[in-house]
């Protein structure tokens, strides 16, 4: 009886074991990015995209929601339309798209390139200004390829625009960067990166 109950004990510690090794393994194969704002918290903050996974990422398109008085605009951003006066000779640097190593940090822009982007593709204003158009949060949402992945990865986050003492600022609305990793909410982002083509 001790014998059996000896067995019974240490396969369910191996069982526990095995169960903790493949939830670890797995959370190490799985895509993590972080959206973030740095460099103040006005329109002229930076979006930074950072990729917490394992290995690296292929960021394919960045797409902003712009949630205003008026409605909900949706505009891919990327490419960086404020470098087309005097683009550099690297059109690596004409585009947010591109690999992006594990640990590495990709700045994104200012919000209010971001929005002025959206707002330039969205209006007939020449020059709209964040200001102008009571904007009253931005949606910024990744979408990449990642490892061996046969569906794309992605992440988006939402910051909402106050009005503090006159001044615009830019605050997440939560404390984390959604992931985006169900089947079913995966084969909707290739629907969204039918927009960047």
């Amino acid at each position: 009886m001790i014998t059996a109950l000896t067995g019974v004990g240490t396969l369910m510690v191996w069982m526990i074991y095995l169960q903790v090794f493949v939830s670890s393994y797995r959370r190490q194969l799985r895509a993590t990015l972080l959206i973030t704002r740095g460099a103040g918290d006005g329109l002229e903050a930076r979006c930074f995209l950072s990729n917490m996974s394992a290995g690296p990422i292929y960021v394919q398109s960045v797409l902003v929601t712009l949630e205003t008085a008026a409605g909900t605009l949706v505009r891919p951003v990327t490419d960086i339309l404020d470098l087309e006066d005097e683009p550099p000779d690297d059109p690596r640097l004409q585009t947010r798209q591109g690999p992006l190593g594990s640990g590495e940090t990709r700045d994104l822009g200012s919000f209010s390139n971001l929005l002025r982007h959206v707002l330039r593709a969205s209006t007939d204003a020449p020059n709209p200004t964040p200001a102008e158009t009571t904007v009253r949060s931005i949606v910024i949402e990744i979408v990449g390829i990642y490892s061996s992945e046969d569906l794309p990865i992605g992440a988006r986050r939402r910051f909402l625009v106050l009005d503090h003492e006159g001044r615009l600022r830019i605050q997440g609305q939560e404390l984390e960067t959604e992931q985006i990793r169900s089947r079913r909410q995966r084969r909707r982002l290739v629907a969204d990166l039918e927009r960047d083509r």
